[in-house]
């Protein structure tokens, strides 16, 4: 018999549908596709051996006939090496670019813009080719087929299954050719790239302004923090403040101009902290006019890319021809996305200017405002501190660490990793400890839960659990959130009376999160996506997640992790912590409310049993997590001087 590898498209890859009518839509779509995708297997089962390569919301595995085998986009990722996912990514975006400096209109004041769009074009390229390209050919050479069936033939996986089956010479068959939605939604997703960075650049040049007024001459050491998201303070108030006390002079600018972020910097100015708007620091009018003139200049670049005879050669990996289904994304980025990084690196320029700092802290290096500023830094030799507030190594092969001549770190696993893959020269990267759990650490629990209960208005006597929600994405699908919540709430059905409260994740919507637990019977009123999550972990009795970034922070802090997951699903896959497999969480199955509740009462009921695992989940999160001794200040001002010694050392004759 022969050996079939069936191909869908999958999941979107950048969160949830945040409009009511668009995801009731899905929901019948989804109920729509499974039916088609069980009639196509069926009969496809009957020709020769099956191996199906879907999204997990996109298939009802009860319908599918027994021997088919199922295999998951978000599974085959993680399986897939970072290595050869970002050897891709660096691949395609190096065949767009002309050779460093041959092109004068992309070197803006001796700042090469494309490496202000590395990251965050490179991280596009990784979700909607690198990976699905990777994930499919690790499925090729596992179930070796012979042949290609591919559902509609619309999406971006199933056109990169194409060009796999035409590398390797394997016939190729649609197998709906009349089941128009899946062409309908790829065409509507395909619209979304361009339409983002549309968006993109027209909220640069509207988005309101304010006045600027040049800083004066420092007097000595004036420490420049950027931020691009709320959660950046976390990190960077408490080392401006230290900054502060050491004697310096600290100046924050904002990239994200929210409610949050004008809060933070509103707080920040009444103790002391300059502060101001990234693009305020450049004029709409002054913004309109680049645009208006290098508009033009970059659309003929494009045509000049894509008339040269060896572009589709160059965008070939391993004798794969990815031109077609690349060529849309490379085109936005020097059309598009060149305009945003341009109006970034200008405001950039005048940032500097205008603040006038002797040194650069920046606690991302993907965003345009933080790689901008860093840019400018290192074009004038202003020594510029990279401070990640991660604690993980990501598998996420854009995290290039390519900025900041020292780069600090909260741990020292991160440290390890960053040595063992050679991202990072050892003399480069120090572990300085933690500064945004800090202020935690330093208040009383019981404190804190006073603290806690009076700003949401709960009964202060009653135990409190934090439930930390989790974004949408490739690799946790929207039917996965749903189960989710629906067995905490379950769960809660078989509780006594408890404080709940929901942390949600920064790339959630609040509002549309709200709805959503309203829909799916949720126990609890209380909703935050501001409140300091390092406060809530300090004072709680335990913490309710899938897997995260923040169980590592809750075990540092003494809070006992429930982890709740898709059975049968790999969570770590070689990067995310193994709490789960080295027993320091309690570990419930998605859909399991009675075994969430039997592992929440042991943790609220049974003081032996929580102190045994508080214990042990403290001595594993101390390899990810090291308290800030109040030496921070002194320790970056350090970092500082040296990098400036070092600099003069180079320059000397």
């Amino acid at each position: 018999m022969s050996r079939v590898l069936l191909v869908t498209h999958s999941t979107r890859s950048i969160g949830e549908f945040r409009r009511p009518w668009v995801r009731a839509l899905y929901r019948r779509y989804v109920a729509r596709f499974r039916r088609e995708l069980s009639a196509v297997v069926a009969r496809v089962a009957r020709e020769g051996e099956v191996t199906v390569l879907t999204s997990r919301e996109l298939v009802d595995p009860k319908t599918l006939p027994a021997p088919v085998a199922l295999r998951y986009f978000d599974d085959e990722s993680f399986q897939v090496t970072a290595e050869t996912v970002g050897d891709l990514t660096d691949h395609l975006e190096s065949a767009v670019w002309p050779e460093h400096g041959r092109e004068l209109s992309l070197d803006y004041h001796g700042v090469w813009l494309p490496d202000v769009l590395t990251i965050g074009r490179g991280v596009v390229l990784r979700l909607e080719i690198a990976e699905p390209l990777a994930a499919i050919q690790k499925v090729c050479d596992d179930a070796k087929p012979r042949r290609v069936v591919l559902l509609t033939g619309a999406s971006i996986p199933e056109r990169l299954a194409r060009c796999v089956a035409q590398r390797q010479g394997w016939p190729v068959e649609v197998a709906s050719r009349r089941f128009v939605w899946p062409r309908i939604y790829a065409r509507v997703y395909a619209a979304l790239s361009p339409r983002e960075e549309r968006l993109r650049l027209r909220s640069l040049l509207e988005r309101p302004r304010a006045g600027v007024t040049p800083a004066r001459l420092p007097a000595g050491e004036r420490v420049l923090f950027v931020t691009c998201r709320p959660r950046h303070h976390y990190v960077v108030d408490p080392l401006a403040d230290a900054v502060r006390a050491a004697g310096a002079e600290a100046h924050v600018v904002a990239s994200d101009p929210d409610s949050e972020t004008r809060m933070r910097l509103s707080a920040l100015c009444e103790e002391g902290v300059a502060a101001s708007i990234f693009l305020d620091h450049l004029p709409a009018r002054d913004a309109a006019a680049l645009v208006q003139t290098y508009r033009p200049i970059f659309r003929d670049l494009w045509r000049r890319i894509e008339r040269d005879p060896s572009f589709r050669a160059r965008l070939a990996w391993n004798g794969i021809e990815l031109a077609d289904v690349a060529r849309p994304f490379l085109r936005d980025t020097v059309t598009r996305s060149l305009l945003s990084a341009l109006l970034a690196q200008a405001a950039a320029f005048r940032a500097m200017d205008a603040i006038q700092p002797t040194s650069v802290v920046v606690t991302s290096n993907r965003r345009h405002a933080e790689r901008t500023l860093a840019l400018v830094a290192r074009a004038r030799g202003i020594p510029t501190v990279f401070f990640p507030g991660t604690l993980l190594f990501s598998r996420d092969p854009s995290n290039r660490f390519d900025l900041g001549d020292r780069i600090l770190v909260i741990g020292e696993y991160l440290r390890e990793r960053m040595l063992a893959a050679k991202l990072v020269d050892p003399r480069r990267i120090s572990v300085v400890g933690d500064p945004r759990s800090d202020a935690a650490r330093r208040v009383a629990s019981a404190q804190l839960r006073d603290e806690i209960a009076r700003e949401f208005g709960l009964p202060a006597d009653r135990p409190f659990l934090i439930f930390v929600s989790k974004v949408v994405s490739l690799h946790f699908s929207a039917a996965e959130k749903e189960a989710f919540y629906r067995t905490v709430a379950g769960a809660f059905e078989h509780l006594p009376a408890v404080n709940l409260v929901v942390k949600i994740h920064p790339n959630e919507d609040e509002a549309l999160v709200r709805r959503q637990a309203r829909e799916w019977q949720w126990p609890g009123s209380v909703f935050t996506k501001t409140f300091d999550i390092h406060r809530l972990f300090a004072a709680a009795d335990a913490a309710i997640m899938v897997t995260s970034m923040a169980g590592i922070e809750a075990m540092a802090l003494g809070c006992p992790v429930v982890a709740v997951q898709t059975p049968g699903k790999d969570f770590e896959g070689g990067v995310m912590p193994p709490y789960v497999s080295e027993n320091v969480v309690e570990h419930v199955d998605m859909g399991d409310a009675d075994g969430l509740a039997k592992a929440l009462r042991r943790l609220l009921e049974d003081a032996e049993a929580r102190t045994a695992l508080v214990e042990r989940a403290k001595k594993f999160a101390a390899r990810y997590v090291h308290p800030a001794d109040g030496a921070l200040a002194g320790r970056l001002l350090s970092v500082i001087d040296a990098i400036r010694s070092e600099t003069a050392e180079r320059r000397a004759p």
